[in-house]
């Protein structure tokens, strides 16, 4: 039930930040002065990690996800990369972990595989190593929900004479 909650605030987001564009296309001529800005594109990934199965969570996530995402961020793959955890479960199926990777824009995901794979098999040696740990990653947690975001920055704009 939360994940229909999630997805009908994303929708209601989208439709509000496209009545905004559409509103502020229009109104242009008159005295607003806002700018709004699109930065970085970004990857949530919220996750309900299986009873019993942090510590495992927390090993992979340092044997693996780490060493990789520094190493696409070191060839400009991703910008950044965070974990963070829900405080405020709304229930007990409620996701529990999230991770957030970041892209300088929109354009850094075209390739985004072929520019990935080579790191990642250099990282686990093989492609058969590669899906294991990812078959042992799905044993340990269950995604509920991946979603890509559009950060904005908000800005009063310079009046046009």
């Amino acid at each position: 039930m939360k994940r229909y909650r999630i997805v009908l605030l994303v929708l209601v987001f989208v439709a509000f930040a496209g009545f905004v564009v559409l509103r502020r296309s229009q109104v242009s001529a008159q005295t607003v002065n806002i700018k709004v800005t699109p930065t970085n594109v970004s990857r949530v990934v919220l996750a309900k990690i299986n009873p019993g199965q942090r510590p495992a969570f927390d090993q992979d996530v340092m044997n693996n996800l780490i060493p990789v995402f520094e190493e696409e961020k070191k060839a400009g793959i991703i910008t950044g990369y965070e974990f963070f955890n829900n405080v405020t479960a709304d229930s007990p199926n409620d996701w529990n972990v999230g991770m957030l990777l970041t892209y300088a824009n929109y354009a850094a995901l075209d390739g985004l595989g072929e520019r990935a794979d080579p790191i990642e098999l250099k990282h686990y040696g093989s492609a058969a190593k590669r899906q294991a740990a990812g078959e042992h990653r799905n044993q340990i947690r269950t995604v509920v929900s991946n979603r890509l975001i559009r950060m904005v920055n908000y800005s009063q704009a310079t009046p046009v004479s």
